[in-house]
C-alpha cells in the first residue's frame, strides 16, 4: 500500500488542503500547531473512520458543521479513493455517511455504510485499525517505547500482535473445557433415566401392544360409523328435499293467493280501461263531427272568394293581398271624388261671380251680356257634367266599400276557422294517440290476465301433489339414525381418549428412553472430548515454545537486515540477538553491550530497526503482505543535534529500502534536510497551508 495524496476539508486548522506524497522518505515539517499531525489524523480517519478517543471533536474544525477527508492510495497495481466526512448535529459529531465512498480503479465498491467500507478495505488491502495504529503508525514519543518496556510487557504486547497469545488463551480455555466435560460425564453416569432404561423398555413393549389393540377396535368402529353416516346423509338429503318441497308448497300457496289477487286486479284494470276507451271514442267522434262542420263552414266562406276573383283554395295571404288591393283602389276613388267635388265648388263660385260682376273671372276683361250668357251656359254644362261624375264616383266608392267589407269579413272568418281547425286536429291526434295507447294497455292487460289464469291453474295442480305425512315419516327415520350415529361416535370418542392416554404414556416412555440414550451417548462424547482436550492442551503447550523459537529467529533476521540497511558502513559492527521475550541484545565486536550503554544515535537506529523489523514479521505472519508504509509522528522529539542522533535518524530513513514509503512529521530542519520529498506546513490566520520542497530524488 502506498499513499498518493490526501485532501483535508475543515479538518482541525485545515480548511481545504491537498497534500501529495511520493515513494521514499516524505517529510511534513512545520512549527508547533501548524497542522502537521492533523494530516496523519486525517489519513487514519479516512482509512478506518474511528475516533482516536471518545469523540471526533479533535478532527472537526471549530465553527464548521461538516468536514471531509479524501485519501488516494495504490495497492497491488490498483488505484483507490476513500472519502469520509463528519457532521455536527447539535452538540454531537458523527460520521456523515452520505459522503462515504470507496472507489477502486474509478468504480464504487462500497458506500454509505461504515461496515461495508471496512469489509472492502480489509478484503482489498488486508488492513485493520489495530495493525495500522500499532505497527504502521508510530505516534509521538512512541518510537523507543517498545524497547523501554519490561520484558514481560513487551512479550505480552508482541505475542498479541503476532498471534501467539491466542495459543496461551486457547490452552487456558481448554483446561476449563476439560473440567466442564468431567462434570458432565459424572452427571450423566448418575442420571435416573440412564439407570432406569431396562424397566422403561418393558413398559414400552406393553404400551405398544395395548395401542395396537385399541387401534384395531377403532378401525372396526370407524367402518360401522361410516356406514351409518352414509345412511344419515341419505336420510338428511331426503328430509331436506321434502322440507324444500314443503317450503315450495308454502311459496306456491302464497303465489296462488298473489295470482288470484293479480287476476282480480287485472279484471278491474280491464274494466277501467274499457270504460276509458269508450269515453275516448265518444270524445273523438264528437271532435271529428265538430271538425266536419267546421270544414263545411270553411268551404262556404271559400266559395265567396270566387266573387273577388280568387281561387277557392286561395291562402289567407292571397286573400289578404286582394283585400289590400281593394283598399288601395277605394282610396284612389275617394281622392278622385274629392278632386271632382272641389272642381264643382270652383265652378259654382265662378257662376256666382259672373252673375254679380261685369269682369271675366278668367281673363279679367269687361264682358257684354251675350258673352255672359254664353259663358254662363257653358259653365253650367260643365257643372252638371262634374256633378254626374261625382255621383258616379260616389256610387263606385260605396260599391267598392261593400266589397271590401265583405272580403274582410270572409278573411277574418277563415282565419278564425283555420285556428279552430288546427286546434281540433291537434286534439283529435292527441285523442287518437291516447286511444291507441289505451288499446295497447288493454291488450297487454288481457294477455297478462290470460297468463295469470294459466299460471294459477299450474300452481293449483302442483299443490295437490305434496303430502305432509311423507315429510314426518322421513324426519322420524332420520332422528333414529342420528341417535345410533351419536352412540357409535361416543364409543369411538372413548376409544380415542384411551388411545391418547396410551400414546401419551408411550410418548413419555419413548421420550425418557430417547433421553436416556442421548444422555448415554453424550456421556460417551464427554469421555472422548476429555481425551481430545487432553491431547489439544498438550499440543498447544508444545507448539507455543516451538513457534516462539521460530518467530525469534525470524525477528532477529528482519531486525538485523533493517539495521544493516539503515546503518550504513559505520553501523555494520552492530549484531542484534533477540531473546525469547523479544528483548534485543546488541553485540559489538563479539561483546554484548546493554541497550542502556548505547549512544543516542545507536539507540535510535536500534529502535527504528526493531520497530521496522518486527513490523515486517507481524505483517508476514498476520497478512502475508510486505510492510510497505511507515508513519512517524515527531520521531526526533527526544533526540538531539549535538550527539548526531537526529542526523542518524534522518540518514537511516533516507537509506531505508525495505519500506516503500515513509511519511514523517517533524519540526526539525536538520531531519527534513535528508528527506526525498519535503512538505512544509504553515499556519496563516489560523488556517494551515502546505507547499512542496523536493530536495532529493525519490527512490525507485
Amino acid at each position: 500500500m502506498r499513499i498518493k495524496a490526501v485532501r483535508l476539508e475543515n479538518i482541525r486548522s485545515h480548511k481545504n488542503t491537498l497534500v501529495s506524497f511520493d515513494r521514499g522518505f516524505n517529510c511534513l515539517i512545520g512549527g508547533l500547531g501548524a497542522g502537521k499531525t492533523s494530516i496523519l489524523y486525517a489519513i487514519d480517519f479516512a482509512l478506518f473512520g474511528e475516533p482516536l478517543g471518545r469523540s471526533y471533536a479533535y478532527l472537526l474544525r471549530e465553527g464548521e458543521d461538516r468536514s471531509r477527508v479524501t485519501l488516494w492510495f495504490t495497492h497491488n497495481g490498483s488505484e483507490y479513493v476513500l472519502i469520509r466526512g463528519l457532521k455536527r448535529t447539535g452538540t454531537s459529531i458523527t460520521q456523515d455517511l452520505g459522503v462515504l465512498r470507496f472507489f477502486k480503479d474509478g468504480k464504487i465498491i462500497a458506500e454509505k455504510k461504515a461496515s461495508s467500507v471496512a469489509e472492502q478495505l480489509e478484503r482489498e488491502v488486508g488492513l485493520d485499525s489495530e495493525l495500522f495504529r500499532e505497527v504502521m503508525w508510530v505516534r509521538q514519543e512512541k518510537l523507543k517505547e517498545i524497547l523501554d518496556m519490561s520484558p514481560r510487557d513487551r512479550q505480552k504486547k508482541l505475542d498479541a500482535l503476532l498471534g501467539l497469545s491466542d495459543f496461551e488463551e486457547a490452552w487456558s480455555k481448554l483446561r476449563e473445557f476439560e473440567a466442564y466435560y468431567r462434570r458432565v460425564l459424572e452427571v450423566y453416569e448418575r442420571d435416573p433415566d440412564v439407570l432406569a432404561a431396562g424397566r422403561l423398555e418393558e413398559e414400552h413393549a406393553k404400551l405398544v401392544e395395548e395401542l395396537a389393540r385399541i387401534s384395531s377396535e377403532m378401525e372396526e368402529l370407524a367402518l360401522e360409523i361410516d356406514k351409518v353416516n352414509k345412511e344419515v346423509e341419505e336420510a338428511s338429503v331426503k328430509v331436506a328435499e321434502l322440507e324444500e318441497a314443503r317450503r315450495k308448497l308454502e311459496k306456491l300457496r302464497e303465489k296462488k293467493a298473489s295470482l288470484q289477487a293479480s287476476i282480480r286486479e287485472a279484471k278491474r284494470t280491464i274494466e277501467r280501461l274499457s270504460n276509458e276507451l269508450e269515453t275516448r271514442r265518444k270524445r273523438l267522434a264528437k271532435l271529428e263531427a265538430e271538425l266536419k262542420s267546421l270544414l263545411e263552414e270553411e268551404a262556404e266562406h271559400r266559395r265567396s272568394l270566387i266573387l273577388f276573383g280568387l281561387e277557392i283554395s286561395a291562402s289567407l295571404e292571397e286573400a289578404g293581398g286582394a283585400l289590400s288591393k281593394i283598399a288601395e283602389e277605394l282610396e284612389e276613388l275617394k281622392e278622385k271624388a274629392i278632386r271632382v267635388q272641389r272642381d264643382i265648388e270652383a265652378a259654382r263660385e265662378r257662376l256666382e261671380l259672373i252673375s254679380r260682376e261685369s269682369i271675366c273671372p278668367t281673363c279679367l276683361r269687361f264682358i257684354d251680356e251675350t258673352y255672359r250668357r254664353d259663358l254662363t251656359s257653358r259653365l253650367k254644362k260643365e257643372l252638371v257634367k262634374k256633378e254626374h261624375e261625382l255621383e258616379d264616383l260616389r256610387g263606385r266608392v260605396d260599391e267598392l266599400s261593400a266589397r271590401r267589407d265583405n272580403l274582410r269579413k270572409t278573411v277574418e272568418a277563415l282565419r278564425v276557422l283555420e285556428a279552430r281547425k288546427s286546434e281540433l286536429k291537434a286534439r283529435i291526434e292527441d285523442e287518437k294517440a291516447l286511444l291507441e295507447q289505451g288499446e295497447k294497455e288493454l291488450d297487454s292487460t288481457k294477455m297478462r290476465f290470460d297468463m295469470l289464469k294459466v299460471e294459477l291453474e299450474d300452481v293449483s295442480s302442483k299443490l295437490e301433489e305434496l303430502k305432509e305425512a311423507e315429510i314426518e315419516e322421513a324426519r322420524r327415520e332420520l332422528e333414529a339414525k342420528r341417535r345410533k350415529l351419536m352412540e357409535l361416535e361416543a364409543k369411538l370418542e372413548n376409544l380415542k381418549n384411551r388411545k391418547e392416554l396410551v400414546k401419551e404414556r408411550l410418548a413419555d416412555c419413548e421420550k425418557r428412553l430417547k433421553l436416556a440414550e442421548e444422555k448415554r451417548k453424550k456421556a460417551e462424547v464427554a469421555k472422548k472430548l476429555i481425551e481430545v482436550v487432553k491431547l489439544l492442551r498438550s499440543a498447544y503447550r508444545g507448539v507455543q515454545p516451538h513457534l516462539r523459537t521460530e518467530i525469534v529467529k525470524a525477528a532477529k533476521f528482519y531486525i538485523q537486515r533493517v539495521l544493516d540497511e539503515i546503518s550504513g558502513p559505520e553501523g555494520s559492527y552492530m549484531v542484534v540477538e533477540v531473546g525469547q521475550d523479544y528483548t534485543p541484545v546488541v553485540r559489538v565486536d563479539g561483546r554484548e553491550r546493554p541497550i542502556t550503554h548505547l549512544s543516542g544515535g545507536e539507540r535510535t537506529l536500534l529502535a527504528l530497526a526493531y520497530r521496522i523489523g518486527m513490523g515486517l514479521l507481524i505483517m508476514q505472519m498476520r497478512m502475508a503482505k510486505p510492510f510497505d508504509i511507515l508513519l512517524l509522528d515527531e520521531p526526533t522529539e527526544s533526540l538531539g543535534r549535538e550527539d548526531m542522533s537526529i542526523d542518524k535518524m534522518a540518514d537511516a530513513l533516507a537509506r531505508l529500502r525495505t519500506v516503500e514509503q515513509v511519511i514523517a512529521v517533524t519540526h526539525s530542519e536538520a531531519f527534513a534536510e535528508k528527506a526525498n520529498h519535503v512538505i512544509r506546513v504553515e499556519k496563516v490566520d489560523n488556517v494551515s497551508r502546505v507547499r512542496v520542497e523536493s530536495r532529493a530524488s525519490p527512490r525507485t
